[in-house]
């Protein structure tokens, strides 16, 4: 995690830096791993004042505290971002929880719920049928009039310059492809 920090008319001392870092380390288990935080320490008129500031993806966790030292103010903004923190992990595992897990099922249970037109289907889906085809020599301007006007899915044909292999096929979208084998 990212913690910047910056002090307004005072200086910032070495413990509370270090104990921020600190704590900031032990929450990047709860927060998300591209957080950023930013420290904000200034002083008012007797007493010290801390503002911290973490933006993850989706939400921004924020705590103010005023206090008569560094040490005693950070302890306590710390504690209401972690209770933040926290409460915010808790509520979104509910949702998660709320909206319910997928479950897998077992093959066997798949095979109970097919029904006999669906395995009538599936054994004619998985069935190759065999066609004995002539390659004739054609341009690609002749091969896509001929499989315009023709139903099929797949030609097969030559191409005359160079006598290779060429395959024209009808997409899914209903946009026609070409495959040339190099």
């Amino acid at each position: 995690m990212n913690v910047d920090f910056t002090a307004r008319r005072v200086k910032i001392d070495p413990v509370v830096r270090e104990l921020v870092e600190k704590k900031l380390a032990k929450l990047e288990k709860v927060l998300p791993p591209d957080a950023q935080a930013h420290v904000i320490i200034w002083q008012e008129k007797k007493s010290m004042a801390i503002e911290v500031t973490i933006v993850g993806r989706q939400r921004t966790w924020t705590a103010t505290e005023t206090g008569p030292d560094q040490e005693s103010v950070a302890h306590a903004v710390l504690e209401r971002i972690v209770n933040q923190a926290k409460k915010t992990k808790a509520k979104v595992k509910e949702e998660k929880k709320a909206r319910g897990s997928a479950t897998v099922r077992s093959p066997e249970t798949w095979q109970e719920e097919k029904k006999p037109e669906e395995e009538a289907q599936a054994t004619a889906a998985a069935t190759v049928v065999h066609e004995k085809i002539s390659l004739r020599p054609m341009f690609e301007e002749d091969a896509l009039h001929h499989f315009t006007d023709d139903d099929r899915q797949i030609l097969v044909f030559r191409e005359p310059a160079d006598d290779s292999l060429r395959v024209m096929y009808r997409r899914r979208d209903g946009s026609v492809g070409l495959l040339i084998p190099s």
